[in-house]
């Protein structure tokens, strides 16, 4: 057998979690049993839960006009702590103030559909995302004058916002990458705002993230209220993954100050693989009135990540896991089960519904729309046939 040597990784993690004298009540054995255990865990939630990330990720500024590819305004708000590299701008630290910019993302023509390539060490717009402009926002009434600026540049009936927030490990960059590849992908004429939560972008920082969720809940108040003070027509919510934790808290917190207003501004609310416990989503959307309508699960039976984030509890299923569809249907939420959609590239079925060409040609159809929810499976197969409702079994 070959010898297990010491492993850093799992010794930094053993010390931050637990004082030293634990380990000297184990037996060589069990502590062996727990080492691997501990590698393995770590292991596989670097190979899955890195899925809510798109990678290490900077801002390039390109001047693209030999390019072929699309600019994606989007608007960024942040809790986040700048920092003095202009490839980054934000980091991972808290601020209790938000900061905004005005951001034009460069999409390359050149890309497999639901991908993103950040910039390489020599950038390279015909293939690779990047940024045309950086304008730093002075304030939040700055912020909405630029909000009602875009949304008059579109018809009345196209005057979204869609308000995105990311998922635990991404970081400032990668996240506004992934709005504009959703705006650019589902062909949809939007304002986007992008709510960046602190998140600290790495692997190891889970339980970082989690406590950031708790931190950020007033500034995505705050962001909803200032989407629904807007000329927009309706506030599309999309959240991913923890993101969703944040999404519910902060819409509960609107019912709670009843800020009514705002939530009846809120169609639809997307929650995008929630990892959320069963109980904890219950009691959140119980005290939520009025509900935002519609309001969308989008869950995957075959989510590895969901899977680790329900095994490091214990066994507690996670609402993206789509266990329990007809519970989640009872409280008035339409459920996409994405578990047959097999071309997701991310190889952990957790960011499906960013990065399946399938899942992005549905909605670029208009088969899958907020304006034909809630629908039941039988009116869904009359649109779009049996073959693409049993994949996707749709319903409310």
């Amino acid at each position: 057998m070959r010898r297990m040597m010491p492993d850093p990784a799992f010794t930094a993690v053993t010390e931050r979690l637990a004082p030293a004298t634990f380990f000297t009540h184990l037996t060589s054995a069990a502590m062996v049993k727990v080492r691997r255990h501990a590698l393995a865990s770590l292991a596989v939630m670097c190979l899955l839960l890195v899925a809510c990330a798109g990678g290490p990720a900077e801002f390039a500024l390109y001047d693209p006009a030999p390019a072929q590819g699309s600019v994606v305004p989007i608007l960024a708000i942040t809790p986040r702590k700048p920092v003095d590299d202009p490839k980054l701008r934000y980091g991972d630290g808290r601020n209790s103030d938000l900061s905004y910019a005005d951001i034009d993302v460069w999409v390359p023509d050149d890309r497999k559909l639901g991908t993103i390539k950040p910039p390489s060490h020599t950038p390279d717009p015909s293939s690779e995302f990047g940024v045309t402009g950086i304008d730093e926002v002075a304030s939040e009434s700055d912020a909405l004058a630029r909000i009602n600026a875009q949304l008059k540049r579109l018809p009345p009936d196209d005057r979204i916002v869609m308000i995105f927030i990311h998922g635990y490990n991404v970081s400032y960059v990668s996240g506004i990458y992934r709005q504009a590849q959703l705006i650019h992908d589902f062909d949809q004429p939007v304002v986007g705002i992008h709510y960046s939560w602190p998140s600290a972008g790495k692997t190891s920082a889970y339980l970082y993230d989690r406590d950031s969720v708790q931190f950020a809940r007033d500034g995505l108040q705050r962001t909803i209220e200032l989407a629904a003070r807007s000329n927009a027509r309706t506030v599309a919510v999309v959240a991913h993954s923890m993101g969703t934790l944040l999404t519910m808290e902060a819409v509960r917190q609107l019912s709670l100050s009843n800020k009514k207003s705002a939530l009846k501004r809120i169609s639809p609310l997307v929650l995008a693989s929630p990892d959320i416990d069963g109980d904890v989503f219950r009691s959140q959307i119980s005290v939520i009135e009025p509900k935002p309508s519609p309001f969308v699960v989008l869950a995957s039976r075959k989510d590895k990540a969901l899977k680790i984030s329900r095994d490091l509890r214990g066994g507690t299923s996670r609402i993206g896991q789509g266990d329990d569809i007809e519970a989640l249907q009872e409280l008035g939420i339409t459920v996409v089960d994405l578990s047959e959609i097999t071309d997701g590239q991310d190889g952990a079925s957790h960011a499906t519904f960013a990065n399946s060409p399938t899942l992005i040609r549905l909605i670029q159809s208009g088969a899958i729309s907020p304006a034909s929810l809630p629908e039941n499976r039988e009116a869904f197969a009359r649109r779009v046939g049996d073959g693409v409702a049993d994949m996707l079994f749709l319903g409310n």
